[in-house]
């Protein structure tokens, strides 16, 4: 798909690839001169093959995690920029490349955000008793509601919700997962939405009286969603527990106080409501695996976490391989690996797609269930923001430089994630693949309920690669340039 021609339809079906012996293949350069573009097909053969390339073989006798999805954030920011930027023909048509698998990229997780997070037009709560705005309010002290009299998703109903519908209506395998940035104010030792003073850098946290309402304040969340048409799959309690910002929402949870809140408010108010989504302890980064670990080793907690959420930021995926041996019966997602203009990509060299792609592939290699980046959409200026990541990078960006033409791009997030959630089907699961030593190719495959196989491969090299797949005894022979990706689906 050549790049200017934005959001043309990616025709493909993975049930409709044609012959056991045909190999089907996608490619994307990093200069994005190729991106998604549908390469000459491939055909497998029996015969015996010679010559000194690498090989990957792919397996699919072996199977490990089941991937629940890939994809980003519908946060304030984006869904206000579709709803309020856009024609409504504009955003059907980037709709439908974002959430189509028809017409586009297939994706179906999206991370939510429960009130404002960095990217936001406004400070907003479910429950403000204090007048938000462009800076967050400190609640009166003595002002609470601790029965959620004032608790409305107006601010939601006005254009978020719509747009969820939207993408569910596309795509009706999506994965909804809600995050609080921050309680509401009135609930914190601060009284404000910040994760931190501005001046002081105390860091807020959630009052212990108020556990009760905070685990009501997400069940009422939970009920008002899934009321107004979109389902709650998945819940994390707080983003980035261990990071307190002083400018925008957020709040400091320690291990003991997510365990104790899971145990003794989430549990019992999620059973009350006779709800049961996926709750996910931690959400946070790779390196302090201690956190969940605490949360998980907790009776009550660990009976009611599913698992570990994990974002990019610091640490290796690694840890993941590590945690799965140590909980193998818990599962895990990435639920947040923004981009943005602090990448350098491979090796510092500028190829921020395969900088990204490397990513996926070692993600899914070390079990995590998905890949999730951050924003869906931000404009030319990243924003629009209240605070924090002033460089993160949506997958499409909403061009408002001539405010009465405003153009939508995608940017090369929207392909790495491309060249996975477009043909990777409800169910799918990740199977054994090599990757040849010494030679800068990555990969990992998986495998469709329809029998499909996908493979994933990067070229991290600075040359352009011939390598064999083999897949059965059989083997095809095919070429990637250098830091490009590509995708091969072939049906046994």
């Amino acid at each position: 798909m050549p790049r200017a021609v934005l959001f043309a339809p990616l025709l493909f079906a993975a049930s409709a690839v044609a012959g056991a012996q045909s190999v089907t293949v996608y490619q994307t350069t990093p200069d994005l001169l190729q991106a998604l573009s549908h390469r000459a097909g491939l055909h497998f053969s029996g015969k015996a093959t010679v010559g000194d390339v690498p090989v990957i073989t792919v397996d699919d006798t072996q199977s490990f995690q089941q991937i629940d999805g890939f994809g980003a954030s519908l946060t304030d920011s984006a869904a206000w920029l579709f709803a309020k930027k856009l024609t409504p023909k504009q955003t059907d048509a980037a709709f439908e490349s974002l959430f189509s698998r028809k017409h586009g990229i297939a994706i179906n997780f999206l991370r939510q955000p429960v009130g404002s997070s960095d990217l936001a037009v406004t400070f907003y709560s479910f429950d403000d008793l204090c007048e938000q705005g462009a800076k967050a309010c400190t609640t009166p002290e003595g002002k609470a509601d601790a029965e959620l009299a004032h608790f409305s998703l107006a601010h939601d109903e006005e254009y978020i919700l719509p747009l969820l519908k939207k993408a569910i209506a596309i795509n009706p395998d999506m994965h909804v997962m809600l995050t609080p940035w921050s309680p509401p104010g009135w609930m914190k030792s601060s009284g404000s939405m910040l994760g931190s003073n501005p001046e002081t850098k105390k860091a807020s946290s959630l009052k212990p009286e108020y556990y009760a309402a905070f685990a009501n304040y997400l069940v009422k969340t939970i009920e008002g969603y899934q009321a107004a048409g979109v389902p709650v799959w998945a819940l994390s309690v707080q983003n980035e527990p261990l990071y307190a910002p002083p400018t925008y929402s957020g709040m400091q949870m320690e291990a003991a106080e997510q365990a104790k809140f899971f145990g003794e408010a989430l549990a019992p108010a999620l059973a009350a409501a006779k709800l049961s989504p996926r709750v996910m302890a931690y959400d946070h980064n790779w390196d302090r695996p201690d956190y969940p670990e605490t949360v998980l080793k907790d009776a009550k907690a660990g009976a009611l976490a599913a698992g570990t959420a994990w974002h990019h930021y610091a640490g290796d995926p690694g840890v993941m391989t590590k945690f799965h041996a140590q909980f193998p019966q818990k599962d895990q997602w990435v639920t947040e690996s923004s981009g943005g203009t602090w990448q350098k990509g491979l090796d510092g060299k500028g190829n921020v797609l395969g900088e990204e792609a490397a990513e996926l592939i070692a993600v899914t290699r070390n079990w995590s269930r998905s890949y999730v980046l951050w924003a869906l959409a931000t404009d030319q200026n990243h924003g629009p923001y209240v605070g924090g990541c002033d460089t993160c990078r949506g997958l499409v960006t909403v061009d408002l430089s001539d405010a009465a033409h405003p153009r939508v791009k995608p940017e090369l997030d929207y392909y790495v994630l491309g060249h996975a959630s477009k043909f990777l089907l409800p169910g799918a699961v990740r199977i054994a693949s090599d990757e040849p030593a010494g030679t800068g190719l990555r990969d990992v495959a998986f495998r469709n309920t329809d029998g499909t196989v996908v493979l994933y491969v990067l070229d991290t090299a600075d040359s352009s690669h011939v390598f064999r797949i083999r897949y059965k005894n059989k083997n095809v022979t095919t070429t990637i340039p250098a830091g490009s990706v590509a995708t091969f689906v072939w049906k046994p």
